[in-house]
């Protein structure tokens, strides 16, 4: 029996392939034909069909591109302020940050104390850190970043100087594209120079560099240059000194007073001509 069939099967394989010629099938007209012989209904083609498939196909990829993407994208929260205005904000972990004038900062939403504690800045900022050893602290500049567990530090970014300046704590301040890196404790500071490509460490305390915040400004035995420095910033002027004294210093305590008091004062006590020309 089984041979019969297989006979008869290879009789069959062997007329079609002696009488079949290559296109003369066409699979539309043949099922066309085939539905109407048994009233079955078919509405669209084999091809338009696999064409809306793949449209269906590539529609659930892109939704799942878009979604993936979506997911995934910062949710940027960014605090600006105003020349001359301060501000302070608190992290959802509740570290502090304190904003200078003319200065922004910026974090995800999405993913900071749940898989980093990151932010970015410009200008310049105080900032308290909330101690969590498990997620370290960062602050990113254009060019530098410092990384803590749990301390108080300020970064100044100017055009071509970033500065730290630790109060209390560690740090570690790394920049440049060499990455170069240096540890910073309480009362030490450090500058990176875009132009020099270079770190350089003070030891020395400086005690003005918060008076924006602190609103008093120190000097024992300070230089006339390093007073002019400190007021120039902390007024955000440009002081010049028109009596050319040399090899002065000033010890003097100020504590919110206008800058004219203060000039006056310093020109009396040292006998100097300090002026304020514009602003920076």
């Amino acid at each position: 029996m089984d041979n019969e069939y297989d006979k008869d099967l290879e009789q069959r394989i062997r007329f079609v392939a002696r009488h079949y010629r290559e296109g003369s099938l066409d699979a539309d007209k043949a099922w066309r034909k085939f539905a109407s012989e048994r009233a079955i209904s078919r509405k669209v083609s084999l091809r338009r069909y696999w064409f809306g498939a793949a449209a269906v196909v590539l529609m659930l990829v892109g939704l799942g591109t878009w979604f993936t993407v979506e997911r995934n994208a910062p949710d940027w929260v960014a605090i600006t302020t105003a020349p001359g205005q301060t501000k302070d904000i608190y992290l959802p972990d509740s570290t502090l940050v304190a904003l200078a004038g003319d200065s922004w900062v910026r974090y995800d939403a999405k993913r900071y104390d749940k898989e980093r504690r990151a932010v970015e800045m410009n200008g310049k900022a105080f900032f308290q850190v909330t101690r969590n050893e498990a997620r370290p602290f960062s602050v990113r500049t254009s060019q530098t970043e410092v990384t803590v567990l749990g301390t108080s530090f300020q970064i100044d970014e100017k055009p071509t100087v970033t500065e730290v300046n630790v109060v209390t704590g560690k740090v570690s301040f790394t920049a440049g594209v060499e990455k170069e890196n240096v540890i910073l404790t309480a009362g030490m500071s450090a500058r990176y120079s875009s132009e020099n490509k270079e770190i350089t460490v003070t030891e020395e305390d400086d005690v003005n560099k918060l008076a924006w915040r602190t609103g008093q400004l120190r000097f024992k035995e300070t230089p006339l240059d390093k007073v002019i420095e400190d007021l120039s910033d902390y007024y955000q002027v440009e002081i010049t000194n028109q009596a050319k004294n040399e090899g002065v210093k000033l010890t003097a305590t100020f504590n919110d007073l206008p800058l004219e008091d203060i000039l006056q004062v310093v020109n009396q006590t040292l006998d100097v001509r300090l002026v304020s020309t514009s602003k920076k």
